[in-house]
This record gives C-alpha cells, structure tokens and sequence, in this order.
C-alpha cells in the first residue's frame, strides 16, 4: 500500500519521458469545484457529493510542488484520454463514474493490487481503457517498529523522478454541480527495501520506455496489461528514512 506520496516541482515534471499537455479544462473544473465548496453549506456538500457524514475537511484539497499527497487530496497526474496526453488533477482514491456515494478510504480505493486487477468490478472496467501515470519523488508508508507505529519515506537511489501506472475515472454529481477526475495507484509486492522495514506492499514503475506504451490503453486486452506490469515494472533501489 502507498498511503502517501510527494508531489514533484514543476522543474521534475520536465523529466517524464512523454510529451503531454495542461488540460486547461480540467484544472479550471477543479477551481470551479472548489469555488462551488466555499460558497455551499456543509449539508449541500454532503448531498452533492454523496458522503457518509458532513465534511470536517475541503474534498478539494490540491498539493503544490514538493508537497505531499493524502488519499483525497487531488495531484497532477497524465492521463491517456482522445488520443493525447493530459496533465491534469487527480484525486488520489478513486470515485467510479457511476458511484453514488463516496466511500470512506477504508476501502483504499487510492490502491489497486495488481493481482486483483481482473477480479475486482472497480478495476476490472479501467484496465485497458482508462490509464495514467502518476510522478512522484518519493512515497511513505506506515510501519510496525518496537510495537508501535512509525512512517518511513522510501527515496530512490540515483533518481528525482519516478512514474507510476495507475488507473482513473471521471465522476460527476447528478446535478452537475461538480465534476472531478480521480485515480487508483497499482501496488505489487514490496521491493527488498520496502519488504525490510516490514511493509508487504509498494508502487509499481515502469521504465521510461515503457511509460506510453502503458498510456496506450487499447493496444492490449485486459489480462495481457495484467502480465505486462508483472514483466516490465523497474527494479528500483530506495533509501529508507524514518520520519519523526
């Protein structure tokens, strides 16, 4: 599982190794979204978007540069969608198209297994259809030290910037009052480093070459994607820091 991630400076961004563009569209949306958020009340929030209880928090959060990510905070992500690369805001959990509520992230619809891939109905329709990348400098997870829990920053060795498959969904409320785009990260077993600190899970990265070919989401059928991340995913090696 990767419960967080940091958001690489625009710089970093530069580093990917496709062409996209900003989807001017799409981040005025997300403005829109949080305008909408502002002016409405807590009740109209929880109708609108279909949440369990009245929000504590802003359901549009967006990282900047270098900072980190939390399931529902929305981060830049590129996405395969026309015919051509976007760069645009994603909430990190995923919200199903026809989702009528907004489950908690219990569920951790912000990870996809990548063994589950074919058996689960929120991943199922998205494989070969809907895929994007995710670029991050480094990621944390939670671990178990000394009957306690602790969190550990994984930073690769040798490398600023690393790009992640992953798998999205656009949602739009009944009324369309709001619209978002949203994405699940797809976790595999744990790199030796990971694996050390007592973390079974870890994102999976794809090496630059293979980083279109995974936003081409048509070109393969959806257990030959299974096999390509499970053949084609980058040994990376990480530095472990444990945060206070």
């Amino acid at each position: 599982m990767c419960y967080s991630f940091a958001v690489p400076n625009d710089k970093s961004l530069s580093l990917l190794p496709v062409e996209f563009k900003k989807d001017a569209r799409a981040w005025k949306q997300l403005r829109l979204d949080q305008k909408w958020e502002v002016s409405a009340g807590k009740a109209e929030i929880q109708y609108v978007l279909g949440l369990k209880g009245q929000p504590r928090v802003s359901q549009f959060r967006l990282a900047g540069a270098s900072e980190r990510v939390y399931p529902r905070y929305f981060a830049p992500g590129i996405v395969r969608d026309g015919g051509q690369n976007w760069l645009r805001p994603l909430r990190y959990s995923l919200r199903s198209a026809n989702s009528a509520v907004d489950l908690s992230t219990r569920y951790s619809l912000y990870n996809a297994r990548l063994d589950r891939l074919l058996d689960a109905k929120t991943w199922r329709p998205l494989i070969g259809r809907q895929h994007g990348i995710l670029p991050f400098s480094s990621f944390f997870e939670w671990v178990e030290r000394k009957g306690r829990k602790a969190q550990v920053q994984f930073t690769p060795v040798r490398k600023d910037l690393m790009w992640a498959p992953i798998l999205w969904d656009y949602w739009e409320s009944v009324g369309g009052e709001v619209g978002y785009y949203s994405c699940t990260l797809i976790t595999d077993e744990p790199a030796p480093e990971v694996e050390a600190t007592g973390h079974d899970r870890s994102p999976i990265f794809l090496g630059a070459e293979y980083v279109q070919v995974w936003l081409d989401a048509k070109s393969y059928t959806a257990p030959e994607w299974q096999n390509f991340l499970m053949g084609h995913r980058e040994p990376v090696k990480y530095q472990a820091f444990a945060i206070a």
